[in-house]
């Protein structure tokens, strides 16, 4: 490997990309993209829940990629008792929070310097890996090397000096492409262009994975922010990183297209049959709560737990005005018929919603 990678611009060349090569791909996925949306519009529980919650689970899957050693469980317990200490807890944390903070800006405005900057900020906050630079472009070489003892480069991302008027160009194409694929393969394009120009020190990876849904929801493919494919990612990472290589190398677009796209599809099943799950499950157990108790306060109760599978009376009061005593008996009740666990602590005892976990899990 003699040096630093001489990125091409986009577009692409259109000799570089064969449509016919992946068009099954791209029907399926935007045939099941499609479902998905439905399910999540038709779901009995409204997706202001349960979003947050598939979030988490994006910002564990996309951080394990990078190494970070965290389980769903500690997650969602970690929002019940933050542990500042625990570096692991807070990279998950830093990247849902940027994955908040990068919907609100697309709302208003278009991709820019500022919105990766900022992202890159937030991700990075805190008791984390701290690269030398934050918030800024790298301003020296950094290396791509194998994830195991060896350490052996396997890509020299382009000369800093080249990060600016790459990034630039890649912004441009985002904002206003200048050729006629469908948003699909362009996130497909997007996500590679990016994490080929790798602009930061280190955190590129969990960047250009918030990108692919924050692309997908800026161009009205997704009405919520709720699409995230690094779980799928996770499972096939040796085949990933190898095609990733093979866009720079061997100038295979195609491949890497088809795979993207078969990941989409694959994604979309596995959140299809989720929600399906999850409505089931709300289902059940709203009726079981309805009975438990008439009162509206025990369904908002059961509302919440979606958000908050481990949750604490305390969190619980936070968010709605019922009384604590009030909240106390629901969720003494809940214990009880087996919907949800406690720890049985004297104070600020925790719940568990194992039934969702297992879902999630």
């Amino acid at each position: 490997m003699s040096g630093a990678y001489a990125a091409n611009l986009l577009p692409l060349e259109p000799a570089l990309i064969d449509q016919s090569y992946f068009l099954d791909e791209l029907i399926d996925a935007t045939a099941k993209l499609e479902v998905y949306k439905e399910k999540i519009k038709d779901s009995k529980l409204d997706s202001a829940w349960f979003m947050p919650t598939l979030q988490q689970k994006e910002a564990l899957a996309s951080s394990m990629l990078e190494g970070t050693q965290a389980t769903l469980d500690g997650v969602f317990t970690n929002q019940v008792a933050p542990n500042d200490k625990d570096r692991n807890l807070n990279e998950v944390r830093n990247y849902y929070l940027a994955t908040i903070s990068g919907y609100r800006y697309l709302q208003g405005n278009e991709f820019s310097d500022d919105f990766f900057l900022h992202m890159h900020e937030l991700l990075m906050q805190g008791n984390v890996r701290k690269p030398a630079l934050i918030g800024k472009y790298r301003t020296t070489q950094n290396y791509i090397g194998k994830n195991d003892a060896s350490h052996a480069i396997t890509f020299i991302p382009p000369a800093p000096d080249e990060v600016p008027s790459l990034m630039k160009n890649l912004i441009a194409y985002i904002n206003q492409p200048k050729d006629k694929y469908r948003p699909l393969i362009r996130a497909a394009i997007i996500h590679a262009q990016f994490e080929t120009i790798h602009p930061f020190i280190d955190g590129n990876g969990r960047v250009g994975r918030m990108l692919i849904p924050m692309y997908l929801y800026a161009q009205k493919q997704i009405e919520l922010p709720c699409f995230f494919i690094s779980e799928a990612l996770e499972r096939d990472k040796i085949r990933y990183y190898t095609l990733l290589n093979d866009i720079r190398y061997k100038n295979d677009w195609n491949e890497w297209i088809r795979f993207f796209l078969a990941t989409v599809a694959k994604q979309c099943d596995k959140y299809i049959s989720t929600i399906t799950a999850i409505n089931t499950l709300y289902k059940k157990h709203l009726g079981i709560a309805k009975d438990l108790a008439r009162s509206a306060s025990i369904v908002d109760i059961i509302n919440i737990l979606y958000q908050y599978p481990v949750v604490t009376a305390k969190q619980i009061a936070d968010r709605t005005n019922i009384p604590f005593t009030s909240i106390n008996r629901y969720l003494a009740l809940l214990t009880e018929h087996r919907i949800l666990y406690s720890d049985n602590k004297k104070r600020n005892r925790t719940y568990f919603y194992y039934d969702l976990l297992d879902i999630l899990r």
